[in-house]
């Protein structure tokens, strides 16, 4: 009787488990398919992520582009504040606290791709960093939301694009704090003759306290040097 007890309560885990599991997959954002879906066309060997946090988008899109390259050819750029972050800044910036940048880069080595992470604000470390960096396949722009931050990652970000260079922004919303906050300010100002600048569908929306919060991925390329749709 108690073997039978033991085999019914671990079925009844894992069938907890996978109801869970599948919840947890329907409920996560939509807009993030792009991420992994442009990554693997536009075959970037070279990825520069501004707010890599826990590291899991950055995991996927290196395991994504090794369809086209060895581990070892594939190169990831992540800036993000980890440790560094007080309350204030997550605050100021609209952020999440991420770990530590050991925590994280253990767990990106693990894939085999050449991992490069700058701690700190990137409104100091970005303008830095850029000197050194190479040219970039795919960037994206998801680290500080406030509008300084977001439009100097956008300036910093435009020294390392080539002509095949795919740019994704998160966080076009529909808040009434983006005069304040998120990429709206940055995307609405940059010149559509020099750059194609497209809203990406399905939109993610949220319930929130004072209604519904709206949210998509925007992705920008240079206009005059582009040769195909990616």
């Amino acid at each position: 009787m108690l073997e039978q007890f033991q085999w019914f309560l671990k079925k009844l885990q894992k069938l907890e488990q996978t109801v869970l599991r599948n919840h947890k997959i329907r409920s996560s954002p939509k807009r993030y398919k792009h991420l992994f879906e442009i990554v693997d066309r536009c075959k970037a060997r070279r990825i520069m992520e501004i707010g890599t946090w826990k590291g899991e988008h950055s995991v996927k899109m290196i395991n994504t582009t090794k369809k086209h390259w060895l581990p070892e050819e594939i190169e990831y750029y992540g800036f993000d504040l980890f440790e560094n972050i007080n309350e204030e800044t997550i605050i100021a910036e609209v952020s999440k606290k991420p770990p530590s940048m050991n925590e994280v880069k253990q767990k990106l080595e693990k894939t085999g791709a050449k991992i490069k992470l700058y701690r700190g604000n990137t409104l100091h470390t970005l303008p830095e960093a850029v000197k050194n960096l190479p040219k970039m396949d795919f960037i994206f722009i998801d680290g500080g939301h406030s509008i300084e931050t977001i439009q100097n990652d956008w300036e910093y970000s435009k020294r390392l694009i080539h002509n095949q260079t795919v740019v994704i922004f998160d966080d076009y919303w529909n808040t009434e704090n983006s005069e304040n906050s998120g990429c709206n300010k940055t995307i609405d100002s940059i010149d559509r003759n020099k750059f194609s600048v497209e809203i990406l569908q399905p939109m993610d929306k949220f319930e929130k306290g004072r209604g519904v919060l709206c949210i998509n991925f925007v992705k920008v390329m240079e206009r005059t040097k582009t040769k195909e749709r990616l």
